[in-house]
């Protein structure tokens, strides 16, 4: 009888051993977690993997979006196209509600990771950023 009540009580502490890593290492994938009043970029404090590398400046544009109140709330997100040049970044893409039936154009330019224009414009005015980012004379 003692020895089934061991084997149980190891089962369960395993179990809950597992599920306490799992819960870890889930923490650490970088991701955008929003509320109706803020939103917060998570597995992005340190960018020591290929995948917070290529992830967290997008996620760090998508937060600015939302933190500037210039893109809704409610709205998914879907990046189109990066750019690099030395330490700037630029990131396009869309941004569709339900409650419009069109898509948001959306630009983020990031310098050494840090946003420093997030906005919604119109698709010619990002063409307009983005030869200029190409050619290095993005404001």
């Amino acid at each position: 009888m003692l020895s089934l009540r061991v084997i149980l009580f190891a089962g369960a502490f395993g179990l809950a051993l597992w599920a306490l890593f799992a819960l870890l290492d889930t923490l650490r994938e970088p991701e955008l977690l929003r509320s109706p009043k803020t939103a917060v970029v998570k597995g992005c404090d340190a960018l020591e993997t290929d995948i917070a590398r290529g992830r967290c400046p997008e996620l760090f544009c998508l937060k600015a979006l939302l933190d500037r109140g210039v893109a809704p709330r409610d709205a998914r997100f879907e990046v189109t196209s990066r750019a690099s040049a030395h330490e700037r970044e630029l990131i396009e893409g869309l941004a569709r509600t339900r409650t419009q039936p069109a898509p948001l154009h959306f630009v983020c330019i990031l310098e050494r990771g840090r946003v420093e224009t997030a906005q919604i414009a119109p698709a010619a005015e990002i063409g307009e950023l983005r030869r200029a980012f190409s050619a290095g004379g993005v404001p």
